[in-house]
């Protein structure tokens, strides 16, 4: 059974829990009303959509600048002349107003871990115990410390983290201060399924602050755990826009929203998904288009698997379908004892995957650009991020994107993190495979 038959039967049951609306029908067609002009895929043109991007502030799903981004899609792409649909689901309100530990007259500022649980008004008090897999119940009745080291170079380890938050509350554990391991010794957030419960407040706060954290611990006074925040839920949008009335389906995907600014994550696909968008109505190819900037990616890819629900084309009508994923685009730090540097080279920490008859398309299109010049074959067990539906649903010509950075899932990942010179060659490879796929027609 793929993924599609999954989801047309009992497994549409929970994605459906967060009302998934389906618009009535699809916009009438629209004129173009901009012409496109000069490249798109000048690095220049590409920054600047980066730059926009992270413009519009924090990209949760449902945040002003997630509608924000959906919007500014919808508008640009009913200029080019695109049938545009946006459709509207429920997710959970991440945001919180205060996300905090305090310790005597140290008081350490955090995030918020979803799925959120808010402490009383007075907050939550009660003694600190660092998590020990061989004595759990050392954090029984007390807020739990949590730290899991990496490798030097490695990014976080948040799937660790994220099973030893189960085994605190499993342990009897009050609430949870996870100290996040990570290169740039920030917070880093976790994604998070949108079913999923856990009945214990969880804070993080950045590596950067152990050894504060180590001191104040050691003076044995209880701790103070604060997360306050609206809770709710509120609506996030996919933004699909269609061209074309006969033969087969291109897709090109992108996911939009993330815990913070997300400009090594995901600004390098926006943009991208943007020139596509301008350079594909310049083609006279046999095709229809699809462009689809999704919402929800941070709870475990909500708005793909809407999408892949409810509104893709079936994998027999479709010639080609490309994912633009995470960092693929980001550039690369080094860690050093005083802290990262970034360089003006590509990040490293991403990959490219993709069908048998793209592969050799792709050495061609992107030789001498380090990791994705070889792509990996396709392979359902082994994809990630949301290129994994495409993979599962069996798209027989496709190829994906995904990856971490230094930043990831931090809130310092900022336009900075890319760069005009990275992003340019990525882009003009993406459309030479395409076009050389399509030429076949």
């Amino acid at each position: 059974m793929n993924r599609r038959e999954w989801l047309a039967g009992a497994g549409a049951v929970a994605l459906t829990a967060c009302n998934q609306e389906k618009p009535a029908g699809a916009p009438p067609v629209t004129a173009a009303s901009v012409v496109p002009s000069g490249d798109p895929f000048a690095g220049s043109k590409l920054m600047a959509d980066v730059e926009a991007y992270v413009g519009f502030g924090t990209h949760r799903t449902g945040s002003d600048g997630d509608v924000a981004t959906s919007d500014w899609f919808a508008k640009r792409w009913k200029e080019l002349g695109y049938e545009v649909e946006q459709t509207e689901f429920s997710c959970p309100n991440a945001d919180t107003t205060k996300a905090e530990l305090r310790i005597g007259s140290e008081k350490f500022e955090g995030f918020g871990q979803p799925p959120l649980a808010f402490t009383p008004l007075d907050g939550l008090n009660a003694p600190l115990a660092w998590w020990n897999d061989k004595s759990v119940a050392d954090v029984s009745g007390k807020i739990a410390l949590v730290h899991v080291p990496r490798a030097a170079g490695a990014v976080s380890p948040g799937g660790a983290y994220r099973a030893i938050f189960g085994k605190c509350a499993l342990a009897g554990a009050v609430g949870i201060v996870a100290v996040m391991s990570g290169p740039s010794g920030e917070i880093v957030a976790i994604n998070t399924p949108v079913e999923m419960l856990l009945e214990i407040p969880v804070v993080q706060i950045g590596e950067k602050e152990k050894a504060r954290l180590d001191a104040a611990v050691a003076t044995k006074q209880p701790g103070k755990l604060i997360i306050e925040g609206p809770g709710g839920f509120r609506t996030g949008k996919n933004t699909i826009a269609r061209r074309g009335t006969a033969g087969p389906w291109v897709i090109i995907s992108t996911p939009q929203s993330g815990w913070f600014t997300c400009g090594g994550e995901r600004g390098p696909g926006i943009a991208m998904s943007r020139a596509l968008s301008e350079w594909a109505v310049t083609t006279n190819f046999p095709v229809r288009w699809l462009f689809i900037a999704t919402s929800g990616h941070e709870w475990t890819d909500f708005g793909a698997d809407m999408f892949h629900k409810n509104q893709a084309p079936d994998p027999k009508d479709t010639v080609l379908w490309w994912h633009l994923g995470a960092s693929f685009g980001a550039r690369a730090h080094q860690e050093t004892p005083t802290g990262l540097v970034p360089q003006d080279t590509p990040n490293l920490t991403r990959t490219l995957m993709a069908t048998p008859d793209l592969i050799p398309l792709i050495e061609a299109a992107f030789a001498g650009q380090p990791v994705i010049e070889k792509p990996l074959p396709t392979d359902v067990t082994k994809a990630l991020g949301e290129y994994r539906l495409v993979a599962e649903e069996g798209y027989p010509t496709s190829a994906g994107f995904w990856g971490g950075n230094a930043l990831f899932h931090t809130p310092i990942d900022t336009a900075a993190s890319t760069t005009p010179e990275i992003m340019e060659p990525i882009a003009r490879a993406v459309a030479k495979v395409i076009e050389a796929r399509l030429a076949a027609l």
